[in-house]
């Protein structure tokens, strides 16, 4: 299922989401675009992270754990990313404000990427993409909205039987689902060239700095969040 929209209505314009969303997309379309828009290996090996570059105290490791976030392998790799930023971030980046969303989409990124690291510390692959940050934005959302209602495009068996293009669930049924999913994907690792213990520890890290500030921000914010479950 394709999460495309919330029911939740923004207090202000999320600057910096699309700020972020413009950067990976732009950046992606510049590095590949005469290569079919594939990402280069070079580029890549080169700015992509490698958990073993890590545990061998190699200096250039450190930056790729920032540069990682904003590569993605191809368009469908991006496109994905990038609708699940736009649908879930959104909503996050106006209840935690400009600098505290950054703040805290790069520290879900590096946390992901370190899960990853701890799981597979003698891995040569090199991890990129944003999901492992994204999936933080994820967590956020779970403890700040979890009864705001996502708007899914479901597979075509559903949509078959529903006779209906979109259906709508509330956020803690689809984010849980999701989660669980990626649990249990870690359990046949080598059938898949996905992190998904990249995205269980950004999620996790999200959901814990999301509960961490709540008592920090303003309720008024998860006031207005809440009030259009009962329109």
């Amino acid at each position: 299922m394709i999460p495309i929209g919330t029911n939740l209505r923004m207090a202000k314009a999320p600057w910096m989401t699309y700020t972020v969303l413009g950067i990976n997309s732009l950046l992606h379309l510049f590095l590949s675009w005469k290569n079919n828009l594939s990402l280069p290996p070079k580029i890549i090996d080169s700015f992509g992270f490698v958990p073993s570059s890590l545990l061998n105290l190699d200096p250039l490791a450190m930056p790729t754990l920032f540069t990682s976030m904003f590569l993605h392998g191809d368009l469908m790799h991006l496109i994905g990313n990038m609708l699940f930023l736009l649908v879930f971030g959104r909503k996050v980046e106006t209840q935690l404000e400009v600098k505290n969303y950054l703040a805290f989409y790069l520290a879900s990124g590096v946390t992901a990427t370190m899960t990853h690291t701890v799981i597979q510390p003698d891995s040569t692959t090199p991890l990129i993409g944003a999901s492992g940050a994204i999936s933080g934005v994820l967590g956020a959302f779970l403890i700040y909205n979890p009864k705001a209602r996502i708007t899914l495009i479901p597979d075509p068996v559903l949509i078959y039987l529903l006779r209906r293009l979109t259906i709508r669930v509330p956020a803690w049924v689809f984010i849980l689902i999701w989660f669980f999913l990626q649990l249990h994907f870690t359990t046949n690792p080598a059938s898949s060239t996905i992190a998904f213990w990249a995205h269980i520890g950004g999620f996790l890290m999200g959901g814990t700095m999301a509960l961490a500030v709540y008592k920090y921000l303003p309720k008024e914010r998860f006031y207005a969040a809440r009030k259009r479950h009962y329109d």
